[in-house]
């Protein structure tokens, strides 16, 4: 009968330490801050040209052929178009990114110069390089001159 007192004189001192150190116990909250360095870079400018326009036209519209910068379906008061260079830039993106650039950039949808409205695409080269280029349209007669804007591109993630 000894054996069986000490036995449960040994498991109530266990059991009261355990309910002791469990009151003794906390909960931490642990935190981490995860970047992507896509390491975007300009590494050339977009330069949609010289447009030369009929002032008679109040319109006009045309179509870039991204591979060669030409432009074709000149309408309206669009007379010609040269010295177009599509933009480039460089980025670290995911291989899910390079069918279609703009699921992880955040580019605005056109950007205005001068009267000028360009709706543009994002497409991929080779490598970590893309380039940018647009359609070009407008509704009211641009002003003559020489005008430049800001594009800005952005790396999301999904």
């Amino acid at each position: 009968m000894k054996n069986y007192i000490l036995l449960i004189g040994v498991a109530g001192v266990a059991l009261g330490s355990y309910c002791a150190y469990a009151g003794n116990s906390a909960t931490m909250t642990v935190t981490a801050t995860i970047a992507h360095d896509v390491s975007l870079s300009v590494t050339r400018a977009w330069n949609i040209g010289t447009i030369t326009i009929n002032p008679s036209e109040e319109s006009g519209d045309a179509l870039i052929n991204k591979g060669d910068t030409s432009y074709y379906g000149l309408t309206g008061g669009i007379i010609s178009i040269t010295g177009t260079q599509n933009g480039r830039f460089t980025a670290n993106l995911p291989e899910s990114c390079q069918l279609t650039p703009t699921d992880c950039l955040n580019v605005p949808d056109f950007i205005t110069v001068g009267g000028i409205r360009s709706d543009f695409g994002v497409g991929h080269i080779s490598g970590s390089t893309y380039e940018i280029w647009g359609d070009i349209t407008y509704d009211s007669l641009p002003q003559e001159g020489e005008y430049s804007a800001s594009l800005f591109i952005e790396y999301i993630t999904n």
